[in-house]
């Protein structure tokens, strides 16, 4: 691709033009489809002249099963950094001073079970060593987690993989005179 020459401005119109064919792409397939599809595509600079085909890049086998191009389909993940920590210890201790401190202290007040809990928290968070359990709870801890976490899942689009060959035309004939002249007639059109 070195030796053809485009004009400037040319990436960003065909990223422009490529944002638009994927929206009607991804409007005219389910997000949860698997598809596969062979692009013949031929890209030309009309002032320069350059001009370049893409076309399936001749090959057998592999994730696109010898095909130029393939959309995998939406897949579900779990996203652990959608956990707000600071939300979550907030939550957890707005229940631990509802549920352990009389209801006529003052404002600023908090019981032992609390402050216990609090020095447990800073402690872990500092030091690898985690408190001596008895494994009582274990059980219900491991449950809560694994609901918390469920919760983190969503939905993202699935990969799209192209297995495609660009070949430079050297000297691409075309008669870029009536092409301007059919630009002109479309602008009157619309």
């Amino acid at each position: 691709m070195e030796e053809v020459v485009w004009s400037d401005g040319v990436a960003k119109a065909l990223r422009s033009l490529a944002s638009q064919i994927e929206k009607q792409e991804k409007a005219r397939h389910f997000p949860e489809e698997n598809y596969y599809a062979d692009p013949h595509v031929m890209v030309m600079d009309i002032d320069t002249g350059s001009a370049v085909i893409m076309q399936t890049e001749p090959h057998e086998g592999g994730k696109t099963k010898g095909r130029g191009y393939r959309r995998c389909p939406a897949v579900q993940q779990r996203v652990p950094s959608k956990l707000p920590q600071k939300k979550i210890i907030r939550r957890l201790l707005k229940i631990a001073i509802r549920n352990f401190v009389p209801t006529g202290a003052s404002a600023d007040e908090y019981s032992v079970v609390v402050k216990k809990a609090i020095e447990d928290i800073a402690k872990m968070l500092v030091s690898d060593e985690e408190e001596e359990d008895d494994g009582r709870h274990e059980a219900a801890l491991q449950a809560a987690l694994s609901d918390l976490l469920d919760m983190t899942m969503s939905t993202r689009a699935g990969d799209t993989l192209l297995k495609v060959e660009t070949i430079p035309i050297s000297h691409a004939h075309m008669d870029v005179s009536a092409i301007k002249e059919e630009v002109e007639l479309m602008k009157v059109i619309e």
